[in-house]
């Protein structure tokens, strides 16, 4: 969805003016990086749990992230030009840097991947064993990693749940420990590499599409994302390249190589998956392709997915627990969770609410995909409303779930969900609020607050009409 415009022709303002907005707002990008990272990098996990510090974080991001959109939306009309081009390139580098060498940035999710990192490169399966085993009586053979990592593992978040991530996370996870065991800028650095690759897979599907350069920067130079995957070093970040490169060989009618890319994207979360009516509908109706497709995905899929699946058969999954009592972020689900819960009562409620939201899931998932499209720029363009719409489906809205939608969102022009990320630095607040017996005030009130930039996109969207903002 593109969001219109009724305001005066861009292009006949000030070139200056406008180049000198983007750069101003990129400039502060990176100083509220450079102060996020001296700032609270040296912090323990804690230290989020202070209203100074939740306010800091939800004020430089939202405030720099929203400049950002801003200044982009406003640059939109401007002629292509190689400097701008190389600004926007060193202003994402620059964002991401001042955290490479920085703590953990308030979050503990890369304890576990780097667990799971050492397990996988040493030849053990991370999903036997959950961290709390891992620290009682062990096996001789394992006895040299946990001495190795004892304190990574003591700090790991819900140590009696194994690990919730399939394989190519997993590898991912390897490759860091490869490059620097148990330590948290080895992740970085993994995490960082698949942040540009998407950047540049971006910027060539704007350019085969007759897109602005521009657009690329509303993921490269987003402050929320730079801080959130490289700075926290959240694996998401490792979904958009294989979800682009899918969709990019399944507009050029490469179907084994769209299901090999779509399956090493389900590697990394599963939710991905529900892309695939959308891939096999662009390859229709050449049965051919459509096997070649099927093939690609369903082996990648059973090898990067199958032992976590099966591993979620028995006790302490974490898999089993993230689906049935994960939610955050989410003020819908909240209120929804409170009326289900009246109507059936303790643990069917809850029960029954997550399946309707799987049920929704999978309808959008045929509804979207299987439509016709128009040719690759519509393929992606679907891609990123669907994308968007589960993210708005899933129980937890964590802001690093953004990296879901809004590479897909940049690269089809799809404004309604650029806006949309602007409100999800509310998250923060949620620590100090539950630290102080608060959590429901969060839950079911400030987290709604959230949707507020992608209602009032939508709205100017209905209000103004389906004119395009593409010069």
């Amino acid at each position: 969805m593109n969001v219109p415009s009724s305001l005066p022709d861009e292009r006949s303002r000030p070139r200056d003016f406008r180049l000198w907005i983007l750069l101003s707002a990129l400039a502060g990008a990176f100083l509220s990086h450079l102060v996020l990272a001296r700032a609270f990098g040296p912090l323990s996990g804690a230290a989020r749990d202070s209203w100074g510090v939740a306010f800091s974080l939800f004020g430089l991001l939202t405030l720099s992230g929203g400049l950002v959109v801003w200044a982009i939306w406003l640059a939109r009309g401007m002629a292509p030009h190689w400097g701008i081009g190389v600004a926007i390139a060193a202003a994402g580098i620059l964002m991401r840097l001042p955290y490479f060498g920085a703590g953990p940035m308030l979050e503990d999710d890369h304890y576990r991947y780097l667990l799971d990192g050492a397990m996988v490169a040493r030849g053990f399966n991370p999903y036997t064993l959950s961290p709390q085993n891992l620290l009682g009586e062990l096996p001789p053979a394992l006895t040299g990693l946990v001495d190795a990592g004892r304190g990574v593992i003591e700090a790991i978040n819900f140590p009696d749940l194994r690990s919730i991530y399939p394989g190519s996370a997993q590898a991912l996870f390897a490759i860091a420990h490869w490059i620097a065991p148990w330590k948290l800028d080895g992740l970085r650095l993994v995490i960082f590499s698949a942040e540009a690759v998407t950047a540049i897979l971006i910027w060539h599907w704007l350019r085969s599409n007759g897109g602005s350069m521009l657009m690329g920067a509303l993921y490269w130079c987003n402050p929320l994302m730079a801080f959130c995957l490289t700075g926290q070093a959240h694996i998401d970040a490792a979904l958009a390249p294989p979800v682009l490169l899918a969709l990019l060989a399944a507009s050029r009618n490469r179907a084994l190589a769209a299901g090999i890319g779509l399956g090493l994207a389900v590697g990394v979360k599963l939710w991905p998956l529900l892309l695939a009516p959308l891939l096999a509908r662009a390859l229709w109706p050449d049965r051919r392709r459509l096997f070649l497709f099927s093939l690609g995905l369903g082996s990648i899929t059973l090898l990067t997915c199958g032992p976590l699946l099966w591993a979620s058969l028995s006790a302490q999954a974490g898999l089993t627990a993230y689906a049935g009592g994960w939610s955050i972020n989410n003020a819908p689900f909240a209120w929804l969770s409170f009326l289900f819960f009246q109507g059936f009562g303790p643990g069917t409620g809850e029960l029954v609410l997550r399946a309707a939201i799987v049920g929704v899931a999978a309808g959008a998932s045929l509804t979207i995909g299987l439509r016709s499209g128009k040719g690759s720029a519509g393929l992606v363009g679907r891609a990123s409303i669907l994308a968007g719409l589960l993210f708005y489906l899933s129980p937890a809205q964590f802001p690093w779930y953004a990296a879901w939608f809004l590479p897909l969102a940049a690269a089809s022009g799809s404004w309604v969900l650029i806006f949309g990320a602007v409100g999800l630095p509310i998250y923060f607040l949620f620590f100090p609020l539950a630290a102080a017996g608060l959590r429901d005030i969060h839950s079911y009130g400030l987290a709604a607050l959230h949707l507020a930039p992608l209602f009032g996109a939508i709205a100017l969207h209905e209000r103004l009409g389906a004119r395009e903002v593409k010069r």
